[in-house]
């Protein structure tokens, strides 16, 4: 991946530089405009025609997709008088979650994270939001059906969204990419599980691996969520005017979800040490069984080695060699001797 950090080399603080990659074309902009009666989408041109259309005793919702169009956020800051830390922070997409309290507007951007299936890696996603009086303003990356079920609450009017004001949609955007946690880690949980099975029946570096890789997964996951939490707590004590005061326990319930992502982390941190050390154990279990079978066969083979070893001298008087069945005599006594400690070592249970 190029690193675009360098591009910032010696800026000054709220240059609009975006460090990350531009996956769409074009930058979309949508408007979706509510209250408990009316609900209206649009898909203006431009901010300005954005904020033109937007109606301020009503919820207005602009949803703003892909990053690399600086004159969007150049934009942005005009319109609404947005803070240029604030621009360059959303520009800056492998910024660790944060949430700042600029007065008349409220900034958070947080991680979408989902268990990519073709490699089994987490595939992270930064979304911002700013949230003003009588707006909120969202950033993707790309395209996606997140926010789909938030839409289609709004539209088809589901659940309390369309009762209530913009400090709730934030709510209820940032619970449902909480949620998308809890499904993270009920799939790691069932890939412990898999491991676990797999490495009591096999011993293979391919385990070795898939342990290796939860390892990193979970380094992953731990640096996107771990701060998040602390945010989510700053978010919830602002005491901003932004901020209904009936909507801050709906963001005590993200903090409780996020607690239990968070114990969810330690024990996988936990699991994953554990599995290692089984898979260690197991080596050592497996080394030592080999030692064992290598011992018994080395057991087996002294007292026959000493035999041959023996006739095979080349002494000219050697009585035994006159006799008629001497060969078969010492055939015989070789697979007598080698019964005999088989039965004696396996009384012993060395095998």
């Amino acid at each position: 991946m190029k690193n675009k950090y360098s591009h910032k080399q010696g800026l000054p603080p709220g240059s609009l530089i975006h460090t990350g990659t531009a996956y769409e074309n074009k930058v979309s902009i949508e408007l979706l405009i509510y209250d408990e009666k009316e609900y209206a989408i649009f898909e203006p041109n431009s901010i300005d025609e954005a904020k033109s259309l937007m109606q301020p005793a009503k919820v207005n919702w602009i949803k703003i997709t892909a990053l690399h169009d600086i004159s969007i956020f150049e934009a942005i800051g005009k319109q609404f008088e947005a803070h240029p830390l604030m621009l360059e922070d959303i520009l800056n997409t492998r910024h660790l979650p944060k949430f700042e309290d600029y007065g008349k507007q409220l900034f958070f951007t947080l991680k979408d994270l989902r268990i990519n299936t073709l490699d089994n890696t987490i595939d992270k996603k930064q979304i911002s939001f700013i949230l003003g009086k009588d707006y909120l303003i969202s950033f993707e990356e790309h395209k996606s059906d997140l926010f789909l079920n938030i839409v289609d609450r709004i539209k088809f009017y589901k659940g309390k969204v369309r009762t209530m004001k913009n400090d709730y949609l934030l709510f209820a955007l940032t619970d449902l990419i909480v949620d998308n946690y809890l499904k993270v880690i009920d799939n790691m949980d069932d890939d412990m599980e898999i491991i676990e099975a797999e490495l009591l029946n096999n011993r293979t570096k391919i385990v070795l691996n898939k342990i290796l890789q939860k390892r990193k997964q979970h380094l992953s996951f731990k640096k996107s969520v771990m701060p998040m939490l602390e945010e989510v707590r700053k978010l919830h004590h602002c005491e901003s005017p932004l901020i209904n005061d009936k909507t801050y326990i709906y963001f005590q319930d993200i903090i409780d979800h996020l607690m239990q992502v968070s114990q969810s982390i330690d024990s996988f941190r936990e699991m994953i040490s554990n599995l290692s050390d089984l898979y260690l154990s197991n080596n050592d279990v497996q080394m030592n069984d080999v030692m064992k079978r290598l011992t018994v066969v080395s057991t087996i083979f002294i007292p026959l080695t000493f035999l041959v070893g023996l006739y095979g001298m080349n002494f000219k008087y050697f009585p035994e060699l006159q006799w008629q069945y001497g060969y078969l005599y010492i055939w015989i006594f070789m697979v007598l001797l080698t019964i005999g400690m088989l039965i004696y070592l396996k009384k012993r249970k060395w095998f």
